[in-house]
């Protein structure tokens, strides 16, 4: 009897950790040519929700022999985000990297005025809340893009193959998101977050002040 083979729609001619990881690496190689100069020196790359950040790095992680490397981690949830929030998460980090072969870094985790200042000029504006005003420096300091600077024109002229391909979540985390498309991220200037159905009047309590919608 003659059957029909079914169509496998998941056939996958490249080893998924081969693909992930070998944009990830260029990712980061093209980042420290366009915004750093080529000063970072090679580190290891990973990925973790460890902390529950979006990134971290951790210097001198890594031993083969007497030789030591950093660690940049990404946590896999934020590559659901625009790949070029992701791609900032990436530069964000290497910031980090920078101050610790080539500058003087603070405690564990503190972003100082050294760490903001390479962040402006590579084109992230640091900031608590993650919009402007945002206070620049602390234990807990994101950022958002300026639409004029180094680090947009960089990612605009970035080679697609260079953007990481494969998000964490599967199907049925992508059914989940679906219904919950209706929620609205609410952002108070001092740096607290919440989530609801658009349009509501929220106060924060740690402040006084009113959430703001995100955009």
């Amino acid at each position: 009897m003659n059957r029909k083979k079914k169509a496998n729609c998941n056939v996958l001619h490249t080893p998924p950790t081969t693909e992930q990881f070998t944009a990830y690496q260029k990712a980061w190689d093209y980042l420290n040519e366009n915004l750093f100069d080529g000063q970072l020196r090679p580190c290891l790359l990973n990925f973790s929700r460890k902390h529950r950040s979006r990134g971290f790095f951790w210097a001198d992680k890594w031993t083969k022999a007497s030789t030591t490397c950093h660690e940049i981690s990404l946590n896999p949830d934020v590559l659901e985000r625009p790949v070029k929030e992701s791609m900032s998460t990436l530069a964000h980090e290497m910031v980090h990297q920078w101050q610790q072969d080539h500058g003087q870094p603070s405690r564990n985790g503190y972003h100082n005025k050294e760490w903001a200042d390479k962040m402006e000029q590579i084109g992230l504006i640091p900031s608590q809340s993650g919009e402007p005003g945002g206070k620049k420096t602390g234990q807990r300091v994101t950022h958002y893009i300026d639409p004029n600077g180094p680090f947009k024109r960089a990612f605009d002229q970035m080679p697609q193959e260079y953007l990481i391909p494969w998000r964490s979540g599967g199907v049925e985390e992508q059914r989940k998101k679906s219904r919950n498309q209706d929620k609205t991220a609410y952002r108070c200037s001092c740096g607290s977050t919440i989530w609801g159905k658009a349009d509501l009047l929220v106060k924060c309590k740690r402040c006084g002040k009113l959430f703001r919608q995100s955009a």
